[in-house]
């Protein structure tokens, strides 16, 4: 355990020794001698070795064999010398030689009661994510008695230091298909004459009131947390800690897992780093509920919303060159406009139709027939639409309209001046997208950063308009990311 972090490992990364019950390419089990390499943010790793499960093309003494030999199962299952039980799902078995397997998987699941197979159901989640106790609004220390000098009569050290704890820093969300809680983990140091200590640890349980895959725990619940809580504090949150729970008879048993994107570091949360977090907004049971953000994302991410799939999917990607951020950021702003405008738009296209037809019908009478075959090839059967006017609807939309700014900036300054004339800020960025997409033209690159950190902060708005966040948290978040 880390010192003084309340939220404990069931196992740190490391390698262990594991015997393997190997599943065979003929839908046998065979039993392995082997190990297990568990790292932070890494796909877990597992080596076989004896008489691996090796499907010969002949039998016999002079059997053959080709390698690699590479096939997929679901499930692998070993068991640890220390006795926990190691479950790798997703697993892909390559065997190179009669003598050793490698298996990879998507994740490792261990625990300390045995398992099977095929009884991966998850009925509860316990995940930490970095920022979580910034965005609770509720600590879990009520009140503090510190003395600040002697009472009169009293010796030195005839005093006490008192931390009274608060049941409200424990929030609760409910649906009908879930339940979700926020709260702090605590612990104190043992008894001791010179040293007392009490720390917490910031954790959320998710409770589905129906057993669920374990792919759904990601795509529907971690994911979506670590990235609204991320949106919250405007950095790339980290995932700290994560265990499910896996159904049993009459209960539960708990397996942390190991995998990508999981760091299995768990920390206890210190009021001075809190405090330098800029939060967009706060959860508290009244005004915002996690269940329901995590819900409207989920939402979202059925319907393919474009903001999601485009912004939201490149959250935690590394950071990238301006030019990609820009084109990022604009291919965004558009999908989004678009989905949000497609009943207005398809009543376009259905005027525009119309009105071709009219005007080719009109041009059959007066025109040759090169001539009509040139306009029925080149006139477009779908009306105009262009970025100039995106930007125009979506950046007066959000609380702050950095309208302003983008005229001032470096990069559209440059490009007003330029012969094909752009009539405003947003046409002389619909040409800079056009020059960047093409490969036409590069600017400077500090001047498309600067502009991508103005469309950062607006479609960091509009993301958190579509959870149902609040426009003072839509402004607030705005203006973090323009200073």
């Amino acid at each position: 355990m880390a010192d003084g972090v309340p939220l404990n490992l069931l196992l740190e990364p490391g390698e262990y020794r594991v015997e393997w019950q190997l599943p065979t390419q003929t839908g046998g089990t065979e039993t392995l001698q082997g190990d297990l390499e568990l790292v932070a943010d890494r796909p877990p790793r597992g080596n076989a070795f004896g008489d691996v499960p090796v499907k010969w093309e002949t039998a016999g003494a002079g059997g053959v064999a080709s390698f690699p030999q590479i096939y997929e199962v679901s499930t692998v299952v070993g068991r640890l010398l220390n006795g926990f039980t190691v479950v790798l799902i997703g697993a892909v078995i390559e065997i190179w030689m009669s003598e050793r397997a490698v298996i990879h998987a998507r994740a490792a699941l261990l625990g300390r009661e045995p398992v099977a197979a095929d009884t991966v159901q998850v009925v509860g989640v316990d995940v930490q994510v970095e920022g979580l106790d910034a965005i609770t609004g509720i600590g879990p220390i009520g009140k503090v008695k510190i003395p600040l000098k002697r009472e009169e009569g009293k010796r030195y050290l005839d005093w006490s230091w008192e931390a009274v704890g608060n049941p409200d820093s424990t929030q609760t969300w409910t649906d009908d298909d879930a339940e979700v809680e926020l709260q702090f983990y605590s612990s104190v140091t043992a008894p001791e004459a010179f040293f007392f200590r009490v720390t917490f640890s910031p954790v959320v349980w998710i409770r589905p009131s129906r057993p669920i895959p374990f792919d759904e725990v990601f795509s529907e619940w971690v994911e979506p947390l670590r990235r609204i809580v991320s949106l919250a504090t405007g950095r790339k949150e980290k995932i700290t800690y994560l265990a499910v729970r896996l159904a049993d008879d009459g209960g539960s048993r708990l397996f942390q897992v190991f995998g990508t994107a999981l760091q299995q570091a768990p920390y206890s949360s210190r009021g001075n780093d809190v405090l330098k977090v800029e939060r967009s907004f706060l959860l508290s049971p009244e005004d915002m509920s996690l269940l329901d953000l995590l819900r409207r994302w989920q939402q979202l991410r059925g319907e393919h919303h474009p903001l999601l799939e485009t912004y939201g999917s490149m959250m935690f990607a590394p950071e990238q060159h301006p030019r990609s951020r820009l084109l990022l950021l604009l291919q965004a702003l558009e999908g989004m406009h678009g989905h949000e405008n497609a009943a207005g738009f398809a009543e376009r296209v259905t005027k525009h139709k119309e009105r071709r037809e009219s005007a080719l019908a009109e041009a059959a009478e007066t025109v040759s027939a090169g001539v009509l075959r040139f306009l029925k090839t080149h006139l477009s059967r779908r009306p105009p639409t262009g970025l100039q006017q995106v930007l125009g609807e979506t950046l007066t939309a959000v609380p702050v309209d950095v309208t302003e700014d983008l005229g001032r900036s470096a990069l559209v300054t440059e490009v007003m001046v330029d012969p094909r004339k752009p009539t405003n800020s947003y046409d002389a960025l619909r040409l800079v997208r056009n020059d960047l997409a093409h490969g036409a033209r590069g600017y400077d690159a500090q001047a498309v950063h600067d502009v991508a950190q103005l469309l950062d902060g607006v479609v960091r708005a509009h993301m958190l308009r579509i959870l149902d966040c609040s426009e003072d948290a839509q402004r607030r978040d705005q203006e973090r990311r323009r200073r």
